[in-house]
C-alpha cells in the first residue's frame, strides 16, 4: 500500500554538502525536507545550458514530475520529459539507446543536464546516459526512495544490466548535485520503506571501517545499535530517526568514495558487503524482488559465510539475522532459486578471479569487514 503525504513530524534545516574526491569532480548534496526544491539554484550555480531532459518513472512522475516542471520555469529552461519502466526494467540497452536518440532529436549539448527523479535503477541508468552523451552532460540525481537516497544515488557508479547479470555495463561519472529530499518518501509504498534498511544495515555493517579509514566521525551510539533498536518500529518516512540515519549513511558513503571513487585503493570494496551474493540472487529470481530484500540475503549469507570462517562469533551472526528479520527483511534464497543457478549467476560477477571471487565479510568486532578476500567458489557453494 502507498503512504499517504501528510504535515511531516520533523522538518529540520537541508543541509549542503560540497563534495571533493581526488578526481577534483565536484558534487553539491543537500540533504532534507525541501531539499529538492534547490534544482533551479543548482543548475545556476554551475553553469547549465537550457535544455533539461527529466527522467521518471510512473510510479514517480504521478505524483512528483508536475512539480518538477513548476521549479523550472519554461523562460528559463526547455524541459522535456522520458518515462521509463518501473523498476530493473528500465536499465537494458534498449532503453539507454532511447535516452540517446531522445537528447539528439532535441539537439543537447554538453552544457545541458539530465535530471533523474527516481529511485536507484533511474539513477542508474540516467547517469550511465549522461556519462556516455557526447562524453559527458550534466547529471542531476533527485533520489525519491529510501535505497537510492542511502545509498544509489551516492557515489558515481552507472550502470545497466545484460542479459548474464547485474550491473555489468557501466561508468564512474559523479553528478553536478544530489538532492536527497526525505519528503520525497512520503509517496513510497511499504515494501520500498523496508527494502531501503537492506542497504541501511549495510552501512551499520562497516561503520568501524569506515572511521577507521577515512575522516568519517561516528555519532554517539553505533549505527548498529540504533538499528536493532527500531527495527520492528516499522518507522515512517517522516520519523526524526529516518533523517538522521539518512545523513549517517550519506556521509558514509560519501567518505569512501572521495577516499576511493574508483575502487582502485581497494576501500570502496567495502560497500559491497552483502552484495555478491544479492546480485546473484536479484539475476536467478528475474529481479521480481527488490534491491534491498536481495541485499538482506546476502547480509544475511555473509555473517554464516564469516562465522563458518570463524571470522565472526555465532552471537554477532544471529544478532545480525535478527535485525534484519525484526526489518521485514528477507534473510534466506528463495526456494525457486536452484544452487546451480546462484552458482552460475555468481561466476559471471565482475569481481570473479579466476576459480575465485573477490568478496567482503565482516570480521571481528560488528562495524568492521575485510574487503580483501579472495574466496574460492567451491567454498562458497557448499554453503549455499
Amino acid at each position: 500500500m502507498t503512504t499517504t503525504r501528510h504535515k511531516a513530524k520533523h522538518r529540520g534545516p537541508v543541509i549542503t554538502m560540497l563534495w571533493n574526491t581526488p578526481l577534483e569532480v565536484k558534487t553539491r548534496v543537500a540533504v532534507g525536507m525541501g531539499a529538492r526544491q534547490k534544482l533551479a539554484n543548482n543548475l545556476a550555480q554551475f553553469g547549465a545550458g537550457k535544455r533539461v531532459l527529466v527522467i521518471c518513472q510512473p510510479s514517480t512522475a504521478v505524483h512528483w514530475l508536475r512539480e518538477m516542471h513548476t521549479a523550472l520555469p519554461s523562460e528559463d529552461y526547455q524541459v522535456t520529459t522520458l518515462e521509463v519502466p518501473d523498476g530493473e526494467a528500465c536499465k537494458t540497452m534498449e532503453w539507454l539507446g532511447r535516452i540517446w536518440e531522445h537528447l539528439q532529436e532535441r539537439r543537447f549539448d554538453r552544457r545541458d543536464t539530465i535530471v533523474a527523479l527516481g529511485g536507484g535503477s533511474v539513477t542508474d541508468l540516467a547517469g550511465f546516459a549522461a556519462s556516455t552523451y557526447l562524453r559527458g552532460l550534466n547529471l542531476v540525481l533527485i533520489p525519491t526512495s529510501l535505497l537510492g537516497q542511502v545509498d544509489a544515488a551516492i557515489g558515481g557508479k552507472t550502470a545497466i544490466n545484460l542479459s548474464s547479470g547485474k550491473n555489468l555495463a557501466g561508468t564512474f561519472f559523479f553528478p553536478k548535485a544530489v538532492l536527497a529530499d526525505q519528503e520525497l518518501l512520503s509517496t513510497l509504498p511499504q515494501n520500498h520503506m523496508v527494502s531501503g534498511f537492506g542497504e541501511i544495515i549495510k552501512y551499520g555493517l562497516i561503520e568501524e571501517t569506515i572511521a577507521k579509514n577515512t575522516d568519517y566521525e561516528r555519532g554517539p551510539k553505533p549505527l548498529l545499535d540504533v538499528l536493532e533498536e527500531v527495527a520492528a518500529d516499522n518507522l515512517e518516512w517522516d520519523d526524526p530517526t529516518v533523517s538522521g540515519i539518512i545523513s549517517s549513511c550519506i556521509k558514509m558513503k560519501l567518505f569512501v568514495v572521495g577516499r576511493d571513487p574508483q575502487e582502485t585503493s581497494g576501500l570502496r570494496r567495502c560497500l559491497n558487503v552483502g552484495h555478491t551474493l544479492g546480485h546473484a540472487v536479484e539475476s536467478a529470481n528475474g529481479f521480481r524482488m527488490t534491491h534491498g530484500e536481495a541485499v538482506s540475503i546476502g547480509l544475511a549469507f555473509d555473517m554464516k559465510l564469516a562465522n563458518a570462517r570463524k571470522m565472526v562469533s555465532k552471537s554477532d551472526m544471529e544478532r545480525v539475522l535478527n535485525i534484519l528479520k525484526a526489518s521485514g527483511l528477507p534473510v534466506e534464497v528463495p526456494k525457486d532459486i536452484t544452487k546451480d543457478k546462484l552458482v552460475t549467476a555468481i561466476s559471471h560477477d565482475k569481481k570473479r578471479d579466476g576459480d575465485s571471487i573477490r568478496w567482503v565479510l565482516p570480521s571481528g568486532k560488528l562495524g568492521s569487514v575485510d574487503y580483501d578476500l579472495s574466496i574460492p567458489l567451491s567454498e562458497v557453494s557448499k554453503l549455499l
